[in-house]
C-alpha cells in the first residue's frame, strides 16, 4: 500500500502548480470567545468596514467554535466590529491588508458581558494560563512563569490532570494508557524515545499542551487519553526567538535555543536543546514469601544504590508555507540523540523462614546506552471551493537505533563468609524501531452549523531486538555464549484505519459530535527461539460521541463516551530474558491480548469574573488489563490479569483574587476495582489520588514568583504505589525591556523525592508473597536560568501599519 499512498500524496502536492490567487486581495480571520469562561460565541455578527470609505464591505456570523473568515478582501485599511446580544461590542482598529500582510489572523477576540450600556472599546486580548473545554484542557505555556529554560517534561508537572513519575513518564488522571502526541501526531514510538524527547524538547519551542480526555476518531484508537504538545510557528512577522542557559547545584545543565522567521505566508522555525543530568538513587526491597499453606517459607531483602549520568541533544526544524490561499504545506524534521552510563551496587540477602541469613549475593553492574532517532513529518492541505472544504494528506517516517551494554559481576557469600560461587556476564542489545504512517482526511461543512469528516490512515511498525549474552566460565577460564539468553525478536504491527464523524451546533447552544473508527490490525512475530507464535489479525470498531450544552452564558455541561484499545507494546511482548536481578528475572509474554476500555465522562464548567471551576465524573471499564505478574519466587512477566472498573472524580479551577495573584490547581480521586475470573489474581479494591496546585504572584520591579506542588497515589492490581510531594519554588525578574529573564528555581527543597510500593500477590504454584519497596532519588536542587528573547520585525507593528493608509496597488 505504501507506493499508492506516496503517489496520492505527490499528486495532491502537484495541484500547487495550477492554483491561482488574487494578487491584490487578502483575508481576515479570528475566533470570538467570552471574556469570562472562554466559551466560544457562535452567531456573533462580524462587520468588516473600510476606513477610507466608511461603507460596509462584508458581514458574517461566527460559526464552528466562534470562527470567522473573510476571503478576497481588497488591499486597504479596515476596522472590524463584533456584536452579540448581551455583550459589549468590540472594535479592532488599524487592520491593514497589503502585500506584506495579506493574511491577517486576529487570534482570539474576547467579548465582555454587558451591564447597562454597550460602549464600544478597542480590545487587547490575552490568553488564560489554563483553558477548560468539554474534552480538552489547554495549558498555555507562555503564561507559565517557570517555562523559560525548562523542558517539556518540566512543564508537564504543572498541567492539570497530569502526573509525571520518578522516571519522567507522564500519565492522565483516571487513564490506564496515556499517549504523547506532537502537533497532532503520535510521538511515543517507544517508552525510552518519548522520555528522552520530553527531557530535551525546549519549552521556548512549545506554544501549548492539550490534555484530551476523549480523543476524536481522527486519532488512533490506541490509549485512553492523549497529551498533545503544540509547537510554535513564530509569533510575529520577522525574526524572533530565545536562548536559555540553566545550571544547578546537582551538576545538571540545560541549553535551549529557539528561533523563528515569519512572513505573511511562510513560517520557518528551529529549536535546539542540550541536556546533561546526573542522578543518584537508593532502593530498599523487603519481601516475605509464603508457601501454599500460608506459612512463611523465606525472606529476600535487597538494598541497592545507583549513579547514572545521562544527556542528549534535540534539533528540530519546520516549515509552514501558505502556498496560496487554498493550499498549505507543513514539513518538519526532528533529530534526537541520547546517551547514559551508570553503575549500581546490590546486596541481596537470602534468609530462611526463621529470618536467619543463609546467603548474601553481592552484585555490581556497569551499564551504558546510546540512542539516535529521527522523525520526518509532512502535511499538505487543500481548501476546495468557497465552503471551506478541506482535503489533508500527511505522512510520518520514524527510525530509532539504540544500543545497550551491561557488564554484571556477582559473588555468593555463604554462612561463615566463604565464597561459594562467582558469576560474570556481558549483555549486548541492539534495537531498531521503524514506523511509517500515512493519513488522508476530508472535511466538508454541510451548513453553517454542521460538518462531516472522513478519512483513512495506515500505520506500519517494525521493532527488532537482538540480544547477545556471554558469560565467563570460572572453571575453564573462558568466555562462553549463553544460548538460553541470546535471541533475536522482531515485532511487526500494521494498522489500517478508516473513520467518519458528524458534528453540529444549534442556536440554543447545543453541540453534538458522533463518529466511528474501524481498525484492521495485522501482527507478526519473528524470532530465533520459538517459531510457532502467530497472533494473526483482528478488526475493531471504536465509536465516539460527545454532547455539550451552554446555559446562561456561564454554565457548560458535557457528556461523552468512547471505546479505546491498549495494544501490548514491544517490551511486554518480547520474550528476551533479563536476569540482571535474580529476585526479579523478567521477560515478556508474546501471548498477550489487547485490552479494551469503555469510558464515560460527565463534565460541568462554571465561571465567574475571578474564578473558574470544572468538576468531572468519569467511569471506565477496562477488560484484560496488562500488568506485571510474578509467576515464581524469582520470575516476573506480563499477563492479561483482570477487569478494571474505575470511577473518578476530578475537579480543576482557577482563582484570581487580584490582577497580580493567580491560584490554579486540581484534585482527582478514583475508586478502582479489579475483578478476575482466574485464581491467580484475587479481587481487589482501592483508591487512587493525585493533585497539583500552582500559586503565582507578580510584584513591583518586574519580579514574579511561583510555587508548585504535586502528589500521587495509585492502586494497582497487586498492590499500591505512592510518591512523595514534589515541590518547586521559583522567582524571576526581567531586565532590558523584558528581553532578559533571570530565574532562580528550588526543586524539592525540603526533602528528596521518593516512591514507595506495596505488593500483595501470588504465583502460579499458589504460593503468595508480600513486598515493600522504597525508592529514593536525589532531587533536591537549586538552579539558575538566564534567558534572552530577541525580536526583529518588519512592517507588522501598529505604528507602522498606521502609515499604510492607502492601499498598495
Amino acid at each position: 500500500m505504501k507506493p499508492h499512498f506516496s503517489f496520492l500524496f505527490f499528486f495532491l502536492f502537484s495541484l500547487t502548480t495550477t492554483a491561482q490567487t488574487s494578487i491584490n486581495s487578502g483575508s481576515v480571520s479570528g475566533k470570538v470567545r467570552e471574556e469570562v469562561g472562554n466559551e466560544a460565541i457562535d452567531f456573533a455578527v462580524v462587520n468588516l468596514i473600510n476606513k477610507t470609505n466608511p461603507a460596509l464591505v462584508k458581514s458574517m456570523m461566527t460559526e464552528n467554535d466562534g470562527y470567522f473568515n473573510f476571503d478576497d478582501v481588497p488591499f486597504g485599511s479596515y476596522r472590524i466590529k463584533i456584536s452579540f446580544i448581551g455583550f459589549e461590542s468590540r472594535i479592532i482598529e488599524d487592520i491593514v491588508i497589503n502585500k506584506e500582510n495579506s493574511m491577517r489572523n486576529l487570534g482570539t477576540i474576547k467579548l465582555k458581558q454587558a451591564n447597562t450600556t454597550l460602549d464600544e472599546v478597542v480590545i487587547t486580548s490575552t490568553k488564560s494560563p489554563i483553558e477548560f473545554n468539554g474534552d480538552t484542557i489547554t495549558f498555555n505555556v507562555s503564561q507559565n512563569l517557570m517555562a523559560a529554560g525548562s523542558t517539556a517534561s518540566d512543564l508537564l508537572k504543572s498541567v492539570p490532570m497530569v502526573s509525571v513519575d520518578i522516571d519522567g513518564k507522564p500519565t492522565i488522571a483516571g487513564k490506564v494508557n496515556t499517549r504523547i502526541f506532537i502537533d497532532g501526531k503520535a510521538s511515543d514510538y517507544t517508552a525510552s524515545t518519548i522520555v528522552d524527547l520530553l527531557n530535551v524538547l525546549p519549552s521556548d519551542a512549545i506554544e501549548k499542551m492539550e490534555v484530551i480526555t476523549n480523543p476524536d476518531v481522527k486519532y488512533s484508537a490506541d490509549g485512553d487519553g492523549i497529551i498533545n504538545i503544540v509547537l510554535k510557528k513564530g509569533y510575529k512577522i520577522g525574526l524572533n526567538g530565545a536562548l536559555s542557559l540553566t545550571g544547578s547545584t546537582l551538576g545538571n545543565y540545560n541549553t535551549n535555543l529557539y528561533t523563528a522567521y515569519r512572513t505573511e505566508t511562510l513560517s520557518l522555525s528551529t529549536s535546539y536543546g542540550f541536556r546533561d543530568h546526573n542522578n543518584n538513587s537508593k532502593m530498599t526491597s523487603l519481601r516475605s514469601n509464603f508457601n501454599p499453606s500460608g506459612n512463611i517459607s523465606s525472606y529476600m531483602n535487597q538494598i541497592s544504590e545507583a549513579e547514572t549520568g545521562n544527556g542528549g541533544h534535540n534539533a528540530r526544524a519546520s516549515v509552514d508555507w501558505d502556498i496560496t490561499k487554498k493550499q498549505n504545506l507543513r514539513v518538519s524534521a526532528n533529530f534526537n540523540t541520547s546517551g547514559s552510563n551508570g553503575a549500581s551496587h546490590l546486596d541481596d540477602h537470602r534468609l530462611n523462614s526463621s529470618a536467619v541469613e543463609q546467603e548474601l549475593r553481592v552484585q555490581d553492574n556497569v551499564n551504558g546506552s546510546n540512542s539516535v532517532n529521527g522523525v520526518f513529518n509532512a502535511d499538505y492541505q487543500y481548501k476546495i471551493g468557497k465552503q471551506n472544504e478541506t482535503l489533508t494528506a500527511g505522512l510520518t517516517w520514524f527510525k530509532e537505533d539504540q544500543s545497550r551494554e551491561r557488564d554484571l559481576s556477582r559473588i555468593y557469600l555463604k554462612q561463615g563468609g566463604y565464597v561459594s560461587n562467582e558469576f560474570s556476564q556481558q549483555n549486548e542489545n541492539d534495537i531498531i524501531n521503524r514506523r511509517f504512517e500515512f493519513n488522508l482526511d476530508y472535511r466538508k461543512p454541510i451548513s453553517r452549523f454542521s460538518s462531516i469528516s472522513v478519512g483513512v490512515q495506515s500505520t506500519l511498525n517494525k521493532n527488532s531486538n537482538d540480544q547477545l549474552v556471554h558469560g565467563f566460565d570460572f572453571i575453564n577460564k573462558q568466555d562462553t555464549l549463553k544460548p538460553n539468553l541470546t535471541n533475536l525478536f522482531s515485532y511487526l504491527e500494521n494498522v489500517y484505519s478508516a473513520f467518519g464523524s458528524y458534528s453540529i451546533r444549534t442556536k440554543s447552544r447545543w453541540s453534538f459530535r458522533a463518529g466511528v473508527r474501524a481498525e484492521y490490525t495485522d501482527i507478526e512475530f519473528l524470532q530465533d527461539k520459538i517459531s510457532d507464535i502467530s497472533p494473526g489479525s483482528y478488526i475493531n470498531l471504536f465509536p465516539n460521541f460527545s454532547i455539550n450544552k451552554l446555559f446562561n452564558k456561564k454554565y457548560n455541561v458535557g457528556l461523552s463516551y468512547s471505546r479505546r484499545i491498549t495494544r501490548p507494546r514491544e517490551h511486554a511482548l518480547n520474550p528476551l530474558i533479563d536476569d540482571s536481578n535474580q529476585s526479579n528475572v523478567s521477560f515478556g509474554n508474546p501471548g498477550l491480548l489487547p485490552s479494551y476500555t469503555n469510558q464515560f465522562q460527565l463534565s460541568l464548567g462554571t465561571y465567574g469574573k475571578k474564578w473558574s471551576l470544572t468538576p468531572r465524573i468519569g467511569y471506565a471499564i477496562t477488560g484484560r488489563i496488562i500488568e506485571r505478574f510474578r509467576i515464581s519466587p524469582d520470575s516476573v512477566t506480563y499477563r492479561n490479569l483482570a477487569t478494571n472498573k474505575t470511577l473518578s472524580y476530578n475537579v480543576f479551577g482557577n482563582y484570581r483574587p487580584t490582577k497580580k495573584i493567580t491560584v490554579s490547581g486540581g484534585f482527582s480521586v478514583s475508586q478502582v476495582s479489579y475483578k478476575s475470573e482466574s485464581t491467580l489474581q484475587p479481587d481487589r479494591n482501592g483508591f487512587s489520588y493525585r493533585g497539583n496546585g500552582t500559586l503565582t504572584g507578580e510584584f513591583p520591579y518586574k519580579i514574579s514568583a511561583e510555587g508548585q506542588v504535586n502528589y500521587f497515589n495509585y492502586t494497582l492490581a497487586q498492590g499500591s504505589t505512592k510518591g512523595s510531594a514534589q515541590i518547586a519554588l521559583g522567582l524571576r525578574k526581567t531586565f532590558i525591556n523584558n528581553k532578559l529573564l533571570v530565574r532562580v528555581l528550588a526543586t524539592d527543597p525540603f526533602s528528596q523525592r521518593n516512591v514507595t510500593e506495596y505488593v500483595d500477590g501470588r504465583t502460579l504454584s499458589g504460593a503468595t508473597y508480600k513486598l515493600d519497596r522504597s525508592r529514593e532519588q536525589n532531587t533536591t536542587n537549586y538552579s539558575l536560568t538566564l534567558s534572552y528573547r530577541f525580536t526583529k520585525v518588519g512592517r507588522n507593528t501598529v505604528n507602522k501599519q498606521k502609515a499604510d493608509k492607502e492601499p498598495e496597488l
